[in-house]
């Protein structure tokens, strides 16, 4: 699935300068496309969020059994929160999902998203990016898919978690023709909160950085046209 052409060596010289870089044409173009496609049309994601500080997830099904008054009133709770600077919005479909339900089986598309799951923690991945991040510890990845859509969001934070043995955060892009004023913006921060820099979301593009790293996803805007869809995940080292 990756592209074959990737310079390792010139891409590690490249990750070295500030523990980050983004890989332009990480997978075989083919392969990103039916990601995308099948994120599109197969995926049913379930909303991820930080409420009353702890990790929450809904499923659709249980979403539709709310009104519209209690699912804004859940909103503006996680709103709240995220004044502080705590916590997320998104849509997700973790590697879990896939494996604990019978759609992979049922569904073509969502089975390739199963193989895809089980790619990216494999040796065909995890080698050449131990290359590139100079970092031997890796052993696995923890990947899933998200969607940001229209009011989503993720806080400031480092991607450092006790006991998860985190090591590279990493973000592979599957939006075409994203428009950095709609948000969705991968916003790097100085250690005071300064904002150093942002990647715009591209498509077929590979993210890597530190989990020592300082950032956050800007909030979506309402005039998004198209949802901001990604694999992303740490490649973390296991035992």
């Amino acid at each position: 699935m990756i592209n074959p052409n990737l310079d390792i060596e010139a891409l590690a010289r490249s990750f070295k300068v500030d523990n980050r870089l983004m890989i332009e044409d990480f997978l075989l173009p083919d392969v990103a496309e039916r990601m995308l496609d099948a994120c599109l049309t197969s995926v049913p994601f379930d909303m991820q969020y930080v409420l009353d500080d702890k990790y929450q997830s809904m499923s659709q099904e249980e979403a539709s059994r709310y009104s519209p008054q209690e699912q804004q009133a859940i909103n503006n709770r996680i709103f709240a929160a995220a004044s502080r600077g705590v916590g997320f919005l998104y849509d997700g479909y973790l590697k879990s999902r896939v494996k604990s339900s019978l759609e992979n089986i049922l569904d073509e598309k969502l089975s390739f998203l199963h193989d895809v799951f089980t790619y990216i923690g494999s040796e065909d991945v995890l080698s050449p990016i131990r290359q590139i991040t100079a970092c031997e510890e890796i052993t696995g990845a923890e990947p899933q898919f998200t969607r940001f859509t229209p009011g989503h969001f993720l806080t400031r934070h480092r991607d450092i978690v006790g006991g998860r043995q985190r090591r590279i955060a990493f973000v592979l892009g599957l939006t075409k023709r994203w428009h950095p004023d709609w948000g969705g913006l991968l916003q790097f921060y100085k250690e005071d909160g300064t904002p150093r820099d942002a990647w715009t979301p591209r498509f077929n593009v590979l993210s890597i950085f530190d989990v020592t790293h300082i950032h956050a996803v800007t909030y979506v805007t309402p005039f998004a046209t198209t949802p901001r869809i990604s694999l992303t995940g740490w490649f973390v080292a296991r035992g």
